[in-house]
């Protein structure tokens, strides 16, 4: 079978339509972003890159500047992030958020761009890029999207390893090295990015003993290399508090609607029985799989959870001897990114949590991940299927970003509200500390706040009045 006669095989359609299609998604989220964002730092803003910045401009060698790039911070080490941060702060003369959440959210554009390289040699790649597109460039993750730290450790952290998956292809000297190097700036970028070290010996292991093309001293160096860069990762990280977290924070940190968990799985937090235990664990990675579709309801993110990681399995192991194994490992990278969420955060947090957090970023770059997966396995663009993938794409888009779009203008409004007030608090830390941070870089004029009162001020300086 050929093409179907619904997609005719012509450039316009297999080509033209899909690009234009697929840029003016790209533009209409970039727009968003640059006349949303606000040079104001919020949450972990303050303690992660104004206070970095602050204690590398103040410190008296260049020892003390490398402790303070590679300090954690609460359960990660962030230093990838701090490098691009301080390269922005270094080219502007000063630490612009406005101008950091740009750069934070070019990090979709780039997961994109590998998932094109990916697929590049495949006929109907731009309609695949469009229905990425689709389900990757919303409002779901609405609380990260303007928020340029959150938005920092969550894109990169998938973007380095998926591009650490990517160059393992085919491995050589030359692409063991790079890989490695994104591995490492995974793992630095946040905790769960020390899975890509796993997840690249499977490629090895996979090249090796599956495709039977590579022999077997790459997974053994590799093997070698991850335990070395392991051990450097966990060296004096225990030095320092750890990051903690009450039940009472729950409702919090969620900048969205108020939490109701559902009696079913709220039943996991009652009794501490390893049953229950299990139930709760359980419950929360499996409404974290499956948060992205379904927002409303944490049995139905649950159930959808379920579906999507029983499909991955199926894919899985029906092409495990494809030679290109690398769109399956994107998957399997998110769904254990996803446990070890699980594993940091259940017990402190209802699964209900995860449906207005930032954590169902998780879920939506999986579903987009699998459903590029999907069609380049099955051909599904040969098929009638491919206009019902497409529609259902466009109207996950449009309600996704029509439900969502009010949280966004409300959480930008709560910031609007925190910063005309002289106040830059953040969660868990004492009242006035984050203040006294953000009021000395204010001083040593490493950071310039905008004018007051957001937005009104912003919109009249952009009208040059």
């Amino acid at each position: 079978m050929t093409s179907s006669k619904l997609l005719p095989a012509s450039d316009f359609f297999v080509r033209w339509l899909p690009l234009a299609a697929l840029c003016a998604v790209i533009a209409h989220h970039l727009w968003f972003v640059n006349s949303y964002a606000i040079n104001v730092p919020h949450q972990d803003d303050i303690y992660d890159f104004v206070q970095f910045v602050s204690v590398v401009e103040n410190a008296d060698s260049t020892g003390d500047r490398f402790k303070a790039l590679f300090n954690r911070y609460n359960d990660h080490r962030t230093s990838a992030s701090r490098l691009l941060v301080l390269g922005v702060y270094l080219t502007e003369g000063e630490l612009n958020f406005h101008t950091l959440t740009l750069v934070a959210d070019l990090g979709l554009l780039l997961i994109l761009l590998l998932f094109y390289l990916t697929v590049r040699k495949e006929k109907y790649r731009w309609v695949y890029l469009l229905v990425s597109a689709l389900l990757l460039l919303n409002f779901r993750a609405f609380e990260i999207i303007l928020f340029s730290q959150g938005a920092f450790a969550y894109y990169y952290v998938c973007l380095y390893a998926f591009a650490c998956i990517f160059t393992l292809h085919k491995v050589s000297g030359p692409k063991f090295l790079l890989a490695a190097v994104f591995c490492t700036l995974s793992s630095l970028t946040l905790a769960s990015g020390q899975i890509v070290w796993f997840l690249g010996l499977v490629s090895l292991l996979h090249q090796c003993l599956v495709c039977e093309r590579r022999p077997l001293l790459y997974a053994a160096m590799w093997l070698l290399v991850a335990t070395v860069m392991l051990l450097l990762w966990h060296v004096g990280f225990n030095e320092g508090s750890h990051e903690v977290i009450s039940d009472t924070t729950v409702n919090i940190l969620s900048e969205g609607p108020p939490i109701t968990a559902s009696p079913l799985l709220a039943g996991a937090f009652v009794d501490p029985s390893i049953q229950q235990v299990l139930m709760r664990y359980a419950a929360f990675f499996l409404v974290l799989l499956g948060s992205a579709p379904v927002y409303f309801s944490a049995l139905g993110a649950g159930a959808v959870g379920l579906v999507i990681l029983a499909m991955l399995v199926f894919v899985t192991l029906k092409f495990y001897k494809h030679n290109d194994m690398r769109l399956a490992l994107y998957c399997w990278f998110l769904v254990a990114f996803a446990a070890a969420v699980t594993i940091g955060r259940s017990w402190f947090m209802l699964p209900d949590y995860v449906l207005m957090s930032r954590y169902s970023f998780i879920s939506t770059l999986l579903v987009c991940s699998l459903a590029l997966l999907l069609q380049v396995r099955f051909k599904l663009v040969r098929t009638p299927a491919v206009l019902l993938v497409l529609l259902l794409a466009v109207t996950y888009w449009g309600s996704i970003n029509l439900h969502f779009g009010g949280w966004v203008h409300q959480y930008m409004g709560g910031r609007h509200v925190q910063f005309n007030n002289g106040r830059f608090p953040v969660i868990l830390r004492p009242a006035g500390e984050s203040d006294g941070i953000v009021n000395k870089a204010i001083l040593e004029g490493i950071y310039k706040p905008p004018c007051r009162p957001l937005p009104e001020c912003r919109r009249s300086s952009l009208r040059g009045e």
